[in-house]
């Protein structure tokens, strides 16, 4: 399915609607007795799932849950070889029908890189001027014109292409009154204008988001929001020009990095919405300082305007605090190159979870960098290398070039492992102790300093083991 094919959801403001309850009924025999999840993507800054309803496909098939929304909100279920969606908005109900039956083949179960097909319920008694006929239609135009000049857009970052595919979709699909509409045709353009402008972010960064209101649990609003503010902090830290700037976002301080950003023609929401995702990247890319970073968090718990970010911050800090040492690691299940899984386990040694990429070089520069590691302290510590590509066969062929000594793996459950260790960047380390707990969460990287640090830390646990 092509990386384009998204809905959004157009902001309502929180405080100005009270939350209203969607229905949705069907008949589903094939599904009887089956138990079905429905959950969406609340927010940008983790980008994780949120559960809205479970529901139990009765013996005759019967389908019927409900669940309050405050805004227009596109939800999904998983369907073993599909992933049912939808766009519910409050107040609405919904009679739906589902893709037939389709369990996954063993392969296909066994293999954590499996991804459903994106299959849009069916909608009884649909009308042309219903929101979810309208945003397929736009969908499947706009998909047929970015698979038709995928060349010109990403290859010769062709402006007279984008604006001519823009002119097009303008003219087959207006959006008249339809305000959901609206914002997806601009985010889906602000995608295709990226993509000719990549890797410079300024001009979509000024043009999409700067001064635009905030569509918070908008997909597509997300997706290009990820692009292109994920690990902005570091981006920002290498702009030479603008160095000083970025010091109150390095300093954890919230205040400081929001008025900073607003110097240079951010709004306060959108702000606040940049610097709170600075820090939860910033925790985790092993740059910064980690507890500066969660400073800023906390500090943003308190002093953010921006009502739906504020509601999201405490499961936002939880999630990190979950990760913090002395606390039992998440359990992860790892698979070898032979497709043999087994927990991780410690074996008396401290274990270096290092989470990584073929195709990155970062990643590639520290496990160079890990080879002289192992030598040194293999007596004591257990170096353990994690793809998370999404081919493993990028991974294996790295390994057979570059001879790496050690057992490759990846995670038996990918999502899981990337959700747990909240992985938004790599190369990412942990450091795990000989009792299965955090001793470094996350660790610093073999090229910034690891080894001082795990040495000094391995001392100080004999000295008090010995006391």
């Amino acid at each position: 399915m092509h990386r384009f094919l998204l809905f959004c959801s157009f902001l309502i403001s929180f405080g100005s609607l009270a939350g209203q309850n969607v229905k949705i009924r069907g008949h589903a025999p094939d599904y009887a007795g089956k138990e079905l999840i429905f959950y969406h993507f609340p927010e940008p800054v983790t980008h994780r799932q949120q559960k809205l309803a479970t529901t139990k496909i009765g013996k005759d098939g019967t389908l019927q849950l409900s669940f309050k929304i405050y805004q227009a909100t596109e939800i999904y279920t998983d369907l073993e070889k599909f992933q049912g969606t939808l766009i519910v908005e409050p107040g609405n109900d919904y009679e739906i029908s589902l893709p037939p039956y389709s369990p996954r083949t063993s392969v296909e179960a066994a293999s954590p890189y499996f991804k459903p097909e994106l299959f849009w319920l069916g909608l009884k008694g649909i009308k042309t001027t219903d929101t979810n006929f309208l945003v397929r239609a736009f969908l499947t135009d706009y998909n047929k014109e970015v698979a038709a000049h995928t060349n010109d857009i990403y290859q010769k970052r062709s402006a007279d292409t984008v604006t001519s595919i823009i002119s097009r979709l303008e003219r087959n699909n207006p959006a008249g009154s339809n305000s959901y509409l609206k914002v997806l045709k601009t985010y889906s353009y602000g995608e295709l204008e990226y993509a000719i402008t990549e890797p410079d972010k300024e001009p979509a960064i000024k043009k999409y988001f700067a001064a635009s209101e905030v569509s918070f649990s908008n997909p597509a609003y997300q997706q290009l929001f990820n692009e292109l503010f994920s690990d902005y902090l570091s981006y920002k830290s290498i702009d030479l020009l603008h160095i000083k700037n970025v010091v109150p976002g390095k300093q954890g301080e919230f205040n400081g990095w929001v008025n900073q950003l607003k110097q240079s023609g951010f709004k306060q929401s959108v702000a606040e919405l940049v610097a709170t995702k600075s820090f939860y990247d910033g925790y985790f890319s092993n740059k910064f300082d980690k507890q500066l970073m969660l400073k800023g968090l906390k500090e943003a718990a308190t002093l953010i305007t921006f009502k739906p970010l504020k509601d999201c911050l405490p499961d936002i800090i939880l999630g990190i605090s979950s990760l913090q040492e002395g606390n039992p690691a998440p359990v992860l299940k790892l698979t070898d190159q032979k497709e043999v899984t087994s927990p991780l386990r410690t074996n008396g040694k401290y274990l270096y979870l290092a989470f990584f990429r073929s195709d990155s070089k970062d990643s590639q520069a520290e496990l160079d960098s890990l080879v002289t590691l192992d030598k040194k302290l293999s007596t004591i510590l257990t170096i353990v290398p994690i793809s998370m590509d999404k081919n493993f066969a990028g991974s294996v062929k790295l390994w057979k070039d570059k001879k790496y000594p050690w057992q490759l793996y990846r995670p038996a459950d990918p999502d899981k492992a990337e959700s747990d260790y909240l992985l938004r960047t790599v190369p990412v380390f942990y450091l795990i102790s000989p009792d299965q707990k955090l001793a470094l969460s996350p660790a610093l990287s073999p090229t910034h300093n690891f080894e001082t640090l795990f040495l000094k830390l391995y001392r100080e646990t004999r000295f008090k083991q010995k006391r």
